[in-house]
């Protein structure tokens, strides 16, 4: 096994590479249960993330426009900082779903749940192109049988009156800080980076001076290091879970065993952040 210290734009492809890897071991596989796939799902979504804060770190983004700056590259900051985040919430969403719960009935009510969150928009959505009536019938029938779904639970049967109008319109009972201390992250940690990223997707006032804070290339890569850095943090969590549930992610660590040693080491400072 390497001991070859890595910069981090190397330790980046390197457990980019094993993220791709463990997310296509399931792709197609055989299941009888028809939730499984949507986990692949999101790992694809966090790998596109995770590779395109790559190339906002190359510097790989051009103006189209005006003129005058037509085709110059630039770095794009603000967009590695917002896509980190997504990355985070992308991941947590994984592990709630996916990755934490401990028996089938609470599997059954997160990913129902899930799903719910997300169709529920279009139930109330009255579209003025007539050729999309049944469509939308047809998803608000889908609504019905997640809702369901959700109600068969023991878990659902569990909490209280106001819990249960709640998750019947599709909102979580359960906050973000929870689950991330769930999934292994320092609670103190987690809250403040949290707290930072949503000031660059609300655009605060500190989002607006760091976005044009640093004056150099060397000084923007770093800025974008830092929240690359946070990135090995959620592909390491990913790729250990992968390979704790999928056979097939393990046998894709095991022919790669830098990369996975290296999964281990950041997932294990994750978990030690205060």
């Amino acid at each position: 096994m390497s001991t070859r210290k890595l910069s981090t734009k190397d330790e980046y492809l390197q457990l980019l590479d094993l993220t791709y890897e463990v997310a296509q071991s399931i792709k197609g596989k055989t299941s009888s249960d028809t939730r499984w796939p949507d986990c692949q799902q999101l790992a694809v979504k966090l790998f596109f993330h995770a590779a395109t804060v790559y190339w906002l770190r190359e510097g790989s983004t051009r103006a189209p426009v005006p003129y005058s700056l037509k085709g110059s590259s630039f770095f794009d900051f603000p967009s590695v900082v917002v896509l980190t985040r997504a990355i985070l919430e992308t991941y947590l969403t994984m592990f709630k779903i996916f990755f934490e719960p401990s028996t089938e009935d609470e599997f059954e009510f997160n990913h129902a749940l899930w799903l719910l969150s997300g169709f529920i928009i279009r139930e109330n959505f009255e579209p003025s192109d007539p050729t999309l009536q049944a469509q939308i019938a047809d998803a608000k029938i889908e609504i019905q049988e997640m809702r369901i779904r959700i109600q068969r639970t023991n878990k659902f049967k569990s909490l209280k009156p106001g819990e249960q109008k709640k998750v019947l319109k599709g909102e979580g009972i359960r906050s973000w800080k929870s689950v991330a201390k769930s999934a292994g992250f320092g609670e103190q940690t987690i809250q403040r980076m949290y707290a930072y990223y949503s000031g660059f997707v609300h655009a605060d006032g500190l989002s607006g001076t760091q976005t044009v804070a640093a004056e150099n290339k060397e000084e923007q890569i770093e800025q974008m290091e830092i929240h690359m850095r946070v990135i090995f943090l959620v592909l390491s969590k990913m790729i250990i879970e992968y390979a704790k549930k999928f056979p097939e992610a393990k046998g894709a660590c095991d022919k790669n065993p830098n990369a996975y040693f290296a999964a281990e080491i950041w997932s294990g400072v994750a978990s030690r952040l205060p």
